[in-house]
């Protein structure tokens, strides 16, 4: 009878420890704080985490879109940026006509050459910028280009680009220089984009 009750109590032992190892491997051992465990994403978080993912992914590609714009302005590729470009912003010329805007001139650098030494990046964070005339409600950014020439001399430009989404892709609706006078103004991307001319 002893030997009996004693098999059963080690067997009751046993079957405590394999659950208590099961639970330990699965929810990360006691208060879940077992190194190497993984949390479980609620779907709460999980969609939260997504929402976020995809708004950094959609800011990365407005930025992106600017970027190339004010490159293939720099480097007179009118077929680029008109590309890059609302119909709005093309004052509703066709891409061919709209192209023939940026052609250089007999004594402009062209393609890679214009753009030797020049850096083009975003500056700052972007804005929402109100409707005015036939340009839409939009998100401002600036783009800085700055050009580094011989003797280590800087030269830097500032543009306000209106973005607007069309279609699922970021297009440029707006396209003003950056006056220094508006760089006092405490936000010199709305300032220029609503500036009259």
């Amino acid at each position: 009878m002893k030997r009996r009750i004693a098999a059963v109590t080690a067997a009751a032992a046993t079957a405590v420890l394999v659950v208590t190892g099961c639970s330990s491997s699965a929810g990360g051992g006691k208060g879940g704080d077992k190194p190497g465990a993984k949390k479980t994403e609620s779907a709460a978080e999980r969609q939260a985490r997504e929402y976020r993912e995809a708004a950094a992914k959609d800011r990365q590609a407005m930025f992106d879109a600017a970027v190339k714009f004010r490159k293939a302005v720099i480097a007179y590729d009118g077929k680029t940026a008109c590309d890059l470009k609302t119909a709005e912003g093309r004052s509703g010329d066709s891409l061919e006509k709209c192209a023939d805007f940026y052609k250089p001139s007999k004594n402009d650098k062209s393609g890679d050459e214009a753009l030797a030494g020049t850096t083009v990046t975003v500056t700052g964070e972007p804005v929402e910028v109100p409707p005015v005339g036939n340009h839409p409600t939009g998100t401002g950014v600036m783009v800085t280009s700055q050009t580094t020439g011989e003797g280590g001399s800087a030269d830097v430009m500032r543009d306000a680009l209106r973005m607007v989404k069309v279609q699922g892709r970021w297009l440029v609706d707006q396209d003003k220089e950056v006056l220094d006078s508006e760089m006092k103004n405490s936000n010199p991307v709305v300032s220029a984009l609503m500036r009259s001319h």
